[in-house]
């Protein structure tokens, strides 16, 4: 057991999530397999919605939405799809994310949507967004290569003071004693590090 307990400890963790959606994203899932057998060094958490299940690597259907932020702040590297939920979380925790955009065309989405907000991401650096498995590889061997460049600082949220003001008046109204503050920001776990 200590000795289990001691391998997620000391290697790197790559965590990866296809997202909810109905449409399978076995390219991606099959792209992180392929890498993962030739960096056995490296621990795969896998959010494979979905998708088929990948042979060798630890996966679940579904993550909840908590405990993936959580595996997100931990990760060396985050690999996920183009959905912008997807995206921002793993911003919000501190981490830039590896993307890869589903393809209508590959019948892996309804439409074209994350492919254009993964131009927009690219453009404005922020994720490595990849088109094909060569990218993919070595955008992964250069995030395991140097972790850092991966880690965004974390912002302190604040409410807009016109938003608290209005509740202020709503909590007078209804008689509610919690702050707006206090709901609108949650505490935000800020980044653990990494584990290299």
């Amino acid at each position: 057991m200590a000795s289990a307990l001691l391998d997620t400890v000391t290697r790197p963790l790559a965590v990866v999530s296809v997202g909810t959606d109905h449409h399978r994203f076995d390219r991606m899932i099959r792209w992180t397999e392929h890498y993962a057998n030739r960096h056995p060094e490296i621990r795969f958490v896998v959010q494979r919605g979905t998708s088929n299940s990948p042979r060798t690597l630890e996966s679940h259907e579904l993550i909840p939405h908590e405990e993936l932020r959580t595996l997100f702040s931990d990760a060396s590297v985050v690999i996920c799809h183009g959905g912008p939920s997807t995206v921002m979380d793993a911003r919000a925790v501190g981490r830039k994310p590896v993307v890869v955009p589903r393809d209508p065309e590959l019948d892996e989405h309804v439409d074209g949507h994350q492919m254009r907000f993964a131009r927009h991401l690219h453009e404005h650096r922020m994720a490595v967004v990849v088109w094909s498995e060569v990218e993919f590889f070595s955008a992964l061997d250069a995030a395991i290569a140097n972790p850092s460049t991966m880690l965004l600082p974390i912002k302190e949220k604040s409410v807009p003071v016109g938003v608290a003001n209005v509740g202020r008046v709503l909590d007078d109204l209804l008689g509610i004693d919690t702050p707006i503050a206090d709901v609108a920001n949650p505490p935000l776990t800020v980044h653990r590090g990494f584990k290299s």
